[in-house]
């Protein structure tokens, strides 16, 4: 029995939509350019953000194991709840499905809507910059790269990344409260 497909909340009109996904995917492709923004976009995937951890904990004393443990966990945890729990209620097909569209890599036929790796990156991004405020430019700057990443490559839609780094932020800022609250015993 087949599920009843459901239609992604629009954060932006159709047209808008489709054409910010022109521009960006539009940008010049170039396959050493390609091949830098594929980097990129698979280390938002999750193992990128989880290796930033993992060096935070081992340079970081305490404040750092607690800010790499919050961003390792926000970007696993992110990863696994968009694609296991959002994108099989949404199930919206990627821009290149049923069109005439350049992908760089992979062509998944998982559902687009949101973007996990700006899901991710925006998780880790959220719960480093908790621990550590002056970074906040780089490592956002960073998970707004993977975002562009994934639709310059032909992968997503704008309003996927978009709602992808609405979550990561939300779960990230969840994460490292959690992980910064007193423990009372």
């Amino acid at each position: 029995m087949e599920k009843p497909m459901v239609e992604p909340p629009r954060i932006l009109p159709e047209s808008v939509d489709r054409r910010l996904y022109t521009m960006i995917h539009g940008l010049p492709h170039s396959p050493m350019g390609d091949r830098y923004v594929t980097i990129l976009s698979d280390l938002g995937e999750g193992m990128g953000w989880v290796g930033a951890g993992l060096a935070l904990a081992w340079v970081g004393g305490s404040k750092g194991r607690r800010a790499g443990l919050a961003a390792a966990i926000a970007s696993l945890g992110t990863t696994y709840v968009v694609q296991r729990i959002v994108k099989p209620v949404f199930r919206r097909n990627r821009p290149h499905f049923g069109r005439d569209v350049m992908v760089v890599g992979i062509r998944t036929t998982d559902a687009s809507f949101p973007s996990g790796h700006t899901a991710s990156s925006f998780a880790a991004a959220t719960a480093i910059s908790a621990f550590y405020p002056k970074v906040s430019p780089l490592v956002f700057g960073l998970a707004a790269a993977v975002g562009m990443s994934r639709v310059h490559l032909g992968h997503h839609f704008p309003s996927d990344v978009a709602v992808g780094g609405l979550i990561g932020i939300a779960s990230g800022a969840f994460l490292a409260w959690l992980v910064k609250a007193p423990r009372t015993i």
